[in-house]
């Protein structure tokens, strides 16, 4: 049994593939396997791949009609043999010693997840595509050392999955999976794991080597091209349906409700006609999630439930009053509760005119 298992969904990807297989084969730490789904790839992929599992015994390749990295990366995770599962793009690759160092912050540390730094190549965009990518800063999260992975913490950490080692323990006690047919099936995996892990160690080397596409997944999102309207809010439903179905919603149902709130307020609303919004309002409503949602002018609005019948002006001006006076973790305790005030406000003005 390998220490690493490295899933890499492939598709398409013969420019780049060799690279990534070639940085992995040179880890400093040679004690991984390398599974490489071919997800119905047309061009010459899968030669390259068979090519390199000919020669390095350690890389397997496992073919599939296309279905998405979702299913490539379950098809992963079920021949997966390592005690930690790392991941892997097919156009990006690992520095050399990234497998060595990672493996070292999750058996000296001990924590449920580590994470690590990464360097960005942009490449094949023009000077208006490139305004709209991230920056390093969006992946590279200001933290170093171990943390208590908390509901403040998860939000705030970029929920990509080549930044990570996970413990294949974990995955496997909770049956965590992907989201089949989703293009956010990172965001889903990330949520779930997250909430069962307990904490979080960030190594401040940057150990991947990431590359943005201008026919990414990711650079089409940031240019308002989204394959499915519908995927944030699916994502939101598979993860409301995983904890149902295995009894932990009611013990997660915060977190949950904070997942739909996040994911529908980054949906491109345009996209949808008044009646779409309604009815996705209509259905997360009756799921008695923490947060109500409402639409006004075309946009889906939402605040948490608790407290939204005595959400008053003068509670807003409690807060503002008592966060203008007071500093440190208070202060930022107040400021907190003053926007959910300003939201809960907001929701019931909505609710009013609504009638």
């Amino acid at each position: 049994m390998a220490e690493i298992s490295v899933i890499i969904p492939v598709y398409n990807a013969e420019k780049y593939i060799a690279g990534c297989l070639d940085a992995l084969c040179a880890q400093t730490f040679g004690d991984i396997e390398v599974l490489c789904v071919d997800d119905g790839s047309t061009d010459g992929s899968g030669s390259i791949l068979a090519e390199y599992a000919g020669k390095d015994p350690r890389i397997r390749v496992f073919p599939q009609a296309n279905s998405g990295p979702a299913a490539a990366r379950n098809l992963g995770l079920k021949n997966a043999g390592g005690r930690y599962v790392m991941f892997c793009d097919a156009d990006d690759s690992y520095r050399p010693d990234c497998c060595e160092r990672m493996l070292r912050a999750m058996t000296e540390k001990r924590p449920d997840v580590a994470v690590c730094r990464c360097r960005v190549e942009i490449e094949e965009v023009d000077t208006e595509a490139r305004r709209h990518t991230v920056s390093e800063s969006f992946y590279n999260a200001p933290y170093t050392g171990m943390h208590v992975l908390d509901d403040e913490l998860r939000v705030k950490m970029s929920v990509v999955l080549w930044n990570k080692i996970f413990a294949k323990e974990l995955i496997e006690r909770y049956g965590i999976c992907f989201p089949e047919g989703c293009e956010h099936d990172d965001d889903t995996f990330w949520m779930l794991y997250s909430l069962f892990a307990k904490d979080v160690y960030f190594l401040s080397e940057r150990l991947y080597n990431y590359r943005i596409r201008v026919n990414s997944i990711m650079s089409n999102y940031f240019n308002k091209k989204p394959k499915n309207k519908y995927d944030r809010y699916r994502v939101c439903n598979f993860v409301y349906d995983f904890l149902r179905g295995k009894g932990l919603l009611e013990a997660n149902l915060a977190a949950v409700s904070d997942f739909y709130r996040r994911q529908t307020g980054m949906m491109f609303f345009d996209l949808f006609t008044a009646d779409e919004l309604r009815k996705m309002t209509d259905e997360m409503n009756a799921r008695q999630l923490d947060c109500l949602f409402a639409v006004r002018r075309g946009k889906i609005f939402s605040a948490p439930r608790a407290g939204l019948e005595e959400a008053g002006w003068g509670k807003l001006l409690k807060y503002m009053l008592l966060s203008g006076i007071t500093v440190g973790r208070r202060k930022k305790m107040l400021k907190k509760e003053e926007k959910t005030v300003r939201s809960q406000l907001r929701m019931k003005k909505i609710l009013k005119k609504a009638g």
